[in-house]
């Protein structure tokens, strides 16, 4: 299905022989800036693929799940989370074309160094699955991987998400399979939060229109279109430094103690195609931020139904800053809003709120809508002293706050038509 995808989409191929210490991201960084997904085709020492800059806009976005447009991203996920279909199972795989046991992995797989200042080689585009011990759910995220040698990984778990409740609860170590190389569906599926034991393969076999098959390891559901998969088990009792690693600010996360992960199998394609995900990077902000707006736009829609879009802003690192787009009846109903993004997604710092006549995905027209519509002393709300983001290396790292602000960018009710931008058709 990956590859199928590939044939829709623009590509650049990179036919030098580069190194996947740090010689691959100069040109991963060009694909991103020009929105072209990159192929290195003849990476050294190896006799594979490699993929990055897949995701590198929100128009290959919506394509990839089945979008009409960049601004129907949050319908389409929506109406999919709310009519998950169950995948179909079969018992073999092209991936399993090649398995070996307890592997030394770089031997076989072209783990990148993206930057000088990594701790060491990283997967970034890693996507786990394990099963509850309690409910018997499957779970289903991405986790980067930090590379210890031969078969063993730490693995960064962010605190109070799904998997570390599987941990957590789990009476021993923790079995786990980690694909890559898969559908872009499926990765936007993976990276998104909702209700704990909320089947993420069921719900980007929806986004797929039922064309998802899985195979099952040791009771865990893997794509069967995975070009890479590695099960192994986490260990709870071990842990390592997990970093240096950029963070999707594009700065620098610091070291932490982690979860070692030891490799049992390895399995792959003969020449897979090893995704891989610039840290950092445009895919790496989209990939996070995307999947939560529809999670926001329900929330936010309770407090005013007549919200029309809410787009996480690339410049904000797709998790800092926040646009909302409302048909707008009432004065303070932007500031409703805000205050409502703002609780909806606690790592917010700042909630732009505008009319329905800005397209929130260009960022040219919200700035314009506030330098047009904006009186700071009236329209910007500052809260200070909230819970941020520990992604923020901009807030009070001894308390753990942020300041916060709303911006109300949405025209009087009433004077709209001194506000509009001036169309051919209009008169003065």
């Amino acid at each position: 299905m990956l590859r199928e995808f590939l044939k829709e989409i623009e590509i650049v191929e990179v036919k030098d022989n580069l190194s996947a210490e740090l010689e691959m991201t100069p040109f991963i960084e060009k694909g991103e800036r020009e929105g072209k997904a990159v192929l290195f085709t003849s990476p050294k020492n190896y006799n594979n693929t490699v993929l990055a800059s897949l995701l590198n806009s929100r128009d290959v976005i919506a394509k990839a799940i089945g979008a009409k447009n960049r601004n129907e991203i949050i319908a389409r996920m929506t109406q999919c989370m709310d009519s998950p279909e169950p995948y179909k199972m079969v018992e073999k795989a092209p991936f399993m074309e090649n398995e070996m046991d307890n592997p030394d992995i770089i031997k076989h797989i072209p783990l990148l160094k993206f930057y000088e200042g990594d701790g060491s080689h990283y997967t970034s585009s890693s996507i786990v699955v394990a099963r509850d011990e309690e409910t018997g759910k499957l779970n289903y995220s991405f986790h980067r991987m930090k590379y210890l040698g031969k078969n063993r990984f730490v693995m960064r778990i962010i605190p109070g998400r799904h998997f570390s409740t599987i941990l957590e609860r789990a009476k021993s170590d923790v079995r786990i399979a980690i694909f890559m190389g898969v559908h872009p569906a499926v990765e936007v599926a993976a990276a998104t939060s909702f209700v704990f034991g909320f089947n993420e393969m069921e719900f980007a076999n929806s986004l797929l229109d039922g064309k998802l098959s899985c195979v099952d390891l040791d009771g865990l559901h893997v794509p069967s279109h995975a070009e890479i998969v590695m099960v192994g088990v986490v260990r709870k009792s071990e842990l390592a430094d997990e970093g240096p690693f950029v963070d999707l600010t594009g700065t620098w996360d610091i070291v932490r103690k982690q979860p070692v992960v030891e490799i049992e199998k390895l399995y792959y394609r003969n020449d897979f195609i090893y995704r891989t995900i610039l840290p950092g990077g445009v895919e790496h902000r989209y990939l996070m931020g995307i999947p939560q707006e529809p999670r926001i736009f329900k929330i936010v829609s309770n407090t005013l139904p007549r919200v029309k879009n809410v787009v996480l802003t690339e410049g904000g690192g797709c998790w800092l800053h926040a646009v909302v787009s409302i048909t707008k009846k009432v004065e303070g109903e932007g500031k409703n809003v805000g205050l409502a993004a703002l609780a909806a997604h606690p790592s917010l710092k700042r909630v732009v709120v505008v009319d329905d006549d800005i397209d929130i995905t260009n960022e040219r027209e919200v700035e314009w809508a506030i330098a047009t519509r904006v009186q700071a002393d009236k329209d910007v709300v500052i809260i200070p002293e909230c819970k941020g983001s520990s992604l923020d290396p901009s807030q009070n790292h001894e308390k753990k706050t942020t300041t916060k602000w709303i911006i109300d960018a949405t025209m009087p009710v009433g004077k709209e038509k001194n506000f509009r931008k001036v169309t051919s058709k209009d008169k003065a």
